[in-house]
């Protein structure tokens, strides 16, 4: 059999097309140019494998790849000697490349049955033409179509176009039989299958082929479907799963509470719902748990969010809801107390239910499917339990992480079982009742959307098991911004990239693959840690003492080479002299200096007992505690970290080194060189280097999921991420307040991707109505008149049409999607709104154990009723197209 590769792609100088197969004994075929930017080849084969893929790419002599698509070319024949594919180059550029996603595929678009295409019957003198394309974008009572300029394809007339199949969608298909020569002019259209009709002709010029000569049979793969009208652009709302308020739930948002979220956002016309992590943070039974980003496993879900109504079994119902309408009544999440009710519950249900549930089928495939996290996750919360404590260092037994020890723990036949299949009882419920809510918002062709945290608690199931995949030396946090201008430390250990790619990124991909279970899209926190995460040792406390990592240091000679004199205790030992002193601490600088600082040469350096700033927490006493912030700003008033192991050859500059103490005391020559240090390392040096980063483990994580990915690109974003996350299909956050360019105050539209995610504001950021109330005068004027447009003063408070200016605002922008959270929807109406707009926060980055516990004042209930208010803003997303 031969099969000849035929594409057009206008290369440049130096540049080949290959065809890359998934065949070992044939990985790759080359092409050769003809003209006019034709590249053709042919392979020759006994039998075509049934498994055979391929995709085009394209190489240059340096050793770059540019791939086309990644979506796999397969396709299907009878029986031929000579078959020529006919392909058109799937380019990553165009705006319907992020539809290739299960959020559309599976969700939005999803046809509403499998169509065939109308058979086609052999003919004498003729070739069979297989015309196909891939093509998400099409409503389920749309079918694709082809009207040409011959009898095959309607001659023209819409009534008798040519149909095509979509049973393996997304692509779509249908074969003529046409005459060798024949010169072919047409169009792809979308034709209602009730009327007859055509809905929409594809724009631009006619599409034109010559049938050629020689092969039995071709398969003509075309480009996508030249909408005329805009991208496609769909709208959603944003709320964390706690902050959920019905009648049914308990005190706190339940994963089944989802449903009636998702009805509303079908009513309003809308097509995504986001929420925040639902993972297992329980590491204390305390409300700093309640901080969704530190989950004890990154597979396992939060009891927080059990149904426990949807158990097998129901207990003393007159004491459930009196503590029911108990927690309900309260303004916000009481975090310990409803924990506490659920296991208490939940542990009674289980113990009349176990010997069923453990021999149930259902019961069975949950366990086989999960069990390469679960059994250890399992084992994990029995032995915190056990030890009161979730670090296993402390343990008695099993601090470290033994395979055969855990096989016996967690054996049927011990003793330990029954404490640790409670805790497979729990998940198996949790994950039946968080994947009942994705199906169902799949039902209503709403896409419903996860969040994957970047990092992972000290003391957890994961840093337990495999521990030589973090870095647990290290705290990942970010650097400082305007809201934390400390910068901020989470805690979490960083990863150890080079151990994880030894077995292919197998720990990400499992996570992606557990979140399709119940997601079509995810957000990825903090996607800038896939480049380089912000790391800062575990013996300082402030996230500005962190820096870069990876990232490229600066080397000893540069400082020479710009005329600098690199005086080690200068330049990184902190800077403190007793004027200093007195400036920062004032009245108490007598004290600090007699009970803290030692004479350093001729300038004072803390003592070894508060050399850092986790020793100035642990040795500080309570009276002194009012002096910890300002003994910390000693700590970080240095200029350069020095590089471990370097042997003062290599460092990398203190973030805002310019607003140190230490450089306004330098002298301006010396100030004016190491800004120049500074830059380079920030803006210039690290891009290459961190592009190579990511685009080693993003595609790889990519390729295991088919989900729509959505990167939280915000702070400190290096020049290369865009383009990386552009190519790789993964959208972009735009938030109004935060303008990525630094020319601009606030978001313009013309600096906003159409592969974004576009909003107000995130869980991190106060609501627009508290935004504004905390903004200065000056800025909230400049946003009134430059931003909306309007004249005269603007209000002090963000009033019904102000807020509604900024929602309508996003809608008109050109991002495909544009996600509200609820608090800010509901500020376009007067009535519906919380009394008390600071009520409304759900976290402040600045705090490190904030308590995460505000939930709706509204019930969903109340909100499915608001027939005003919800007609009202459909009519706004009609009006911009998202509806």
């Amino acid at each position: 059999m031969l099969i000849q590769f035929s594409i057009h792609y206008q290369t440049k100088w130096g540049q080949q097309v290959f065809v890359r197969t998934n065949q070992s004994h044939q990985p790759t075929i080359a092409l050769e140019y003809q003209d006019a930017g034709w590249w053709k080849g042919t392979w020759e084969t006994d039998k075509l494998p049934a498994n055979f893929t391929y995709r085009y790419q394209v190489r240059d002599g340096q050793g770059n790849i540019e791939e086309e698509l990644a979506i796999d070319r397969t396709f299907k024949v009878a029986k031929v000697q000579n078959l020529l594919l006919e392909d058109s180059w799937r380019s990553r550029e165009l705006p319907s490349v992020a539809l290739h996603a299960s959020a559309f595929e599976k969700v939005i678009f999803k046809p509403a049955k499998q169509r065939k295409a109308p058979a086609c019957r052999k003919a004498v003198g003729k070739i069979k033409v297989q015309f196909q394309m891939l093509q998400v974008r099409i409503p389920s009572h749309l079918q694709l179509g082809i009207v040409g300029n011959t009898k095959a394809l309607g001659n023209w007339q819409p009534e008798d176009a040519l149909l095509l199949g979509n049973t393996d969608y997304p692509l779509w298909q249908a074969a003529v039989m046409l005459s060798p020569g024949q010169h072919l002019e047409y169009k792809y259209v979308l034709i209602d299958l009730k009327t007859k009709e055509v809905v929409t002709w594809e724009a631009g010029p006619n599409r034109v082929y010559n049938v050629p000569y020689g092969p039995d049979a071709i398969i003509k793969t075309d480009s996508s479907f030249a909408f005329a009208e805009a991208n496609w652009k769909g709208a959603g709302v944003a709320m964390p799963v706690f902050s959920l308020r019905t009648n049914e739930s308990f005190g706190c948002g339940e994963f089944t509470d989802l449903h009636k979220l998702v009805d509303w956002a079908e009513k309003l016309g809308m097509s995504m719902v986001q929420i925040l992590p639902v993972n297992d943070t329980i590491a204390t039974y305390t409300w700093v748990d309640s901080y969704p980003y530190a989950a004890i496993s990154v597979f396992a879900l939060h009891p927080l969010y059990l149904s426990i109504d949807d158990l097998e079994h129901t207990l003393t119902k007159a004491t459930v809801e009196k503590q029911r309408k108990a927690l309900n009544a309260l303004p916000e999440v009481d975090y310990e107390a409803v924990v506490k009710f659920k296991l208490n519950y939940a542990r009674k249900v289980y113990k009349k239910a176990k010997a069923a549930f453990l021999k149930s089928d259902e019961f069975a495939t949950f366990f086989s499917e999960n069990k390469h996290w679960l059994q250890d996750y399992a084992a994990f919360c029995y032995l915190r339990d056990q030890y009161s404590t979730p670090n296993f260092t402390e343990w008695e037994t099993h601090q470290v992480y033994d395979a055969v020890a855990i096989a016996e723990l967690i054996d049927p036949k011990s003793k330990t079982y029954d404490e640790v299949a409670f805790h497979y009882y729990l998940q198996f419920h949790l994950d039946k009742q968080l994947k009942g809510a994705g199906d169902y918002a799949r039902s209503k062709g709403v896409v419903l959307k996860g969040d994957i945290p970047i990092g992972i608690y000290r003391y957890s199931a994961d840093a337990w098991v495999a521990p030589e995949l973090y870095n647990m030396n290290g705290q990942a946090g970010a650097p400082p911004d305007d809201f934390a201008t400390e910068g901020q430390n989470w805690g979490f250990p960083t990863y150890d990239w080079d151990e994880m790619a030894k077995t292919d990124y197998q720990w990400w991909r499992q996570r992606f693959t557990q979140l399709s279970r119940y997601f079509d899209a995810f957000r990825i926190d903090h996607i800038l840690g896939f480049f380089r995460i912000w790391e800062t040792p575990i013996d300082q406390i402030e996230g500005i003492m962190g820096r870069f990592n990876p990232a490229l240091p600066v080397q000893l000679d540069e400082f020479y080479q710009r005329g600098i004199y690199f005086d080690f205790d200068r330049f990184c030992r902190p800077y403190i002299t007793t004027e200093l002193v007195h400036e920062i601490f004032g009245e108490y600088a007598a004290y600090v200096q007699d009970n803290f600082l030692e004479v350093f040469h001729n300038r004072l350096k803390l003592k070894d007992a508060y050399a850092t700033q986790r020793e100035i927490r642990a040795h500080l006493s309570p009276a002194d505690q009012h002096l910890e912030k300002r003994l910390f700003s000693l700590v970080s008033n240095v200029l350069f970290f020095e590089v471990e192991g370097a042997q003062g050859s290599q460092f990398h500059p203190r973030i805002d080194m310019q607003k140190t103490w230490s450089f306004r005391l330098l002298d301006g020559y010396t100030q004016g060189q190491l800004t120049d240090v500074y830059n380079d390392y920030f803006y210039r040096r690290q891009e290459d280097f961190w592009r190579e980063k990511g685009m080693t483990k993003l595609p790889a994580m990519k390729e295991a999921t088919n989900m729509l990915i959505c990167g939280e690109d915000l702070g400190m974003v290096p020049n290369c991420v865009p383009e990386v996350m552009k190519d790789l299909g993964i959208l972009s956050l735009e938030i109004q307040r935060m303008a990525k360019n630094p020319q601009t105050e606030f978001l313009s539209a013309a600096d906003i991707p159409y592969w974004s995610v576009c909003s107000p504001s995130t869980h991190d950021m106060s609501p627009i109505r508290l935004w504004w109330e905390e903004e200065t005068p000056e800025r909230r004027q400049r946003f009134c008149n430059r931003e909306l447009g309007w004249w005269g003063d603007g209000p002090d408070t963000c009033t019904p049409d102000l807020a509604q200016a900024i929602i309508l605002q996003h809608l008109s922008w050109p991002t495909m999607w544009a996600v509200f959270p609820l608090q800010d929807m509901l500020a376009i109406d007067g009535d519906l709104r919380h009394p008390d707009a600071a009520a409304e926060r759900i976290n402040i980055p600045a705090i490190t154990q904030h308590y995460w516990r505000y939930r709706m004042h509204l019930s969903m209930e109340d909100l499915l009723a608001a027939d005003d208010y919800n007609n009202h803003f459909r009519e706004m997303l009609e009006e911009s197209g998202r509806a």
